[in-house]
This record gives structure tokens, C-alpha cells and sequence, in this order.
């Protein structure tokens, strides 16, 4: 019994410093045994592991990165892109929001909370996502796309929608964007109506 009141207290111990951290936002302050270097090195192997889409091994990977400094959001950030790409929706969006509170000026984990939002169905939550992303990095045409894509398919048809699509055409580099703006833009501007005599 009594060890388990010592994990009890040591949990809530741990969820105090995220607050803290999370409503000052300044540095959490570091807890006994934690390791940042460590936990970067494990990172990096682990980020080409996802890149290789080697899902299994990165989560484990990870997993020691996370014991090494549970404070650590890249590591936080890359589990739940592990766990969205395995369709682990719930765990993904748990570990988005855990690495937003750890990195609250990276735009990121917003929009990989956007993605497990949209992918779940929750169009206006995704939307709601990108858009803080995009407020963190306003010319990034990836948040610019996604926000785009889940206002059209929430049936959003208006002006600031328009405006989305107009920026992608011009500052998204891949041509497939551009390609699906362009397409997307014809679809919601009504045609331009001539008058009899106009001609």
C-alpha cells in the first residue's frame, strides 16, 4: 500500500511540473535522472526510423527517449506521429497535446493534432488546429493546405477560405497543391455573369 502512495505522489509530482511549465512558459524545472542529451541522441535515430517507416522499432526507439527526459517534446511529438501513422488515433492526439504543452511556440504538434483530428472526423477541432499553426508559422504552405483542405471539407465556401486557396496557388512549391487549390478555387467562385450589351 505504501508503495503505492509513493507512485501516486510522484505522478502527481510530475503532472505539477508540466502545469507549471505549461501556464509560465518558461523551462520545467529538471527531475531528478533526467537526461536531454540522451534523449536527443535517441531521438535522431529514432525520427529516421519514422522516416524509413520502421513504426515498430521507432516506438521503442522513442519510448527510451521519453525515460531518458519525459520533459523532452520533440521525442513526445515524434511517438505520436508513430502512433497516427499505426492508427492509434487516441495515443497520437495524447502525445500531440503532451508535446504542445512542452513546446508551446512550435507549430508542429498543432498540426499533427490537426491531422489525427481530421482523420478522426472532427473537421472543426483539425481546423481549429491548423489555424493555430499557422498563426506560429503564417507562411508555411503545408499548415496554409491543410487548413484549406479541412475548412473545404467541413463545407466552408466563403471568403477566407477563398483567400486560403489563393495563397496556396502562390506559395506552395509542389505542384499537386497547387494543382487541388486551383481546382478548389473554380469549384467555390461563382462564374463571373455578363449582362446582355457587356459583350
Amino acid at each position: 500500500m505504501m508503495r503505492t502512495s509513493l507512485v501516486i505522489v510522484l505522478l502527481l509530482a510530475t503532472c505539477a511540473g508540466c502545469a507549471a511549465r505549461a501556464s509560465r512558459g518558461g523551462r520545467a524545472p529538471k527531475l531528478r535522472g533526467q537526461d536531454t542529451e540522451r534523449a536527443r541522441e535517441v531521438n535522431a535515430k529514432a525520427f529516421e526510423l519514422i522516416e524509413n517507416r520502421d513504426y515498430a522499432q521507432a516506438e521503442q526507439v522513442l519510448k527510451k527517449a521519453i525515460a531518458a527526459d519525459v520533459m523532452y517534446g520533440p521525442a513526445r511529438n515524434n511517438l505520436g506521429l508513430v502512433y497516427y501513422h499505426t492508427d492509434r488515433l487516441y495515443l497520437a492526439a495524447w502525445e500531440f497535446e503532451n508535446a504542445i504543452r512542452l513546446m508551446p511556440h512550435q507549430p508542429e504538434p498543432r498540426n499533427n493534432l490537426g491531422l489525427v483530428l481530421e482523420r478522426a472526423g472532427k473537421l472543426a477541432g483539425a481546423a481549429d488546429a491548423y489555424q493555430r499553426a499557422r498563426e506560429l508559422e503564417p507562411d508555411n504552405p503545408e499548415f496554409i493546405a491543410n487548413l484549406a483542405r479541412a475548412r473545404l471539407r467541413k463545407g466552408d465556401r466563403d471568403e477566407e477560405t477563398r483567400k486560403l486557396l489563393e495563397e496556396l496557388v502562390m506559395k506552395d512549391p509542389r505542384p499537386q497543391w497547387t494543382d487541388w487549390a486551383r481546382l478548389n478555387l473554380l469549384r467555390i467562385t461563382p462564374p463571373a455573369t455578363t449582362k446582355p450589351g457587356d459583350e
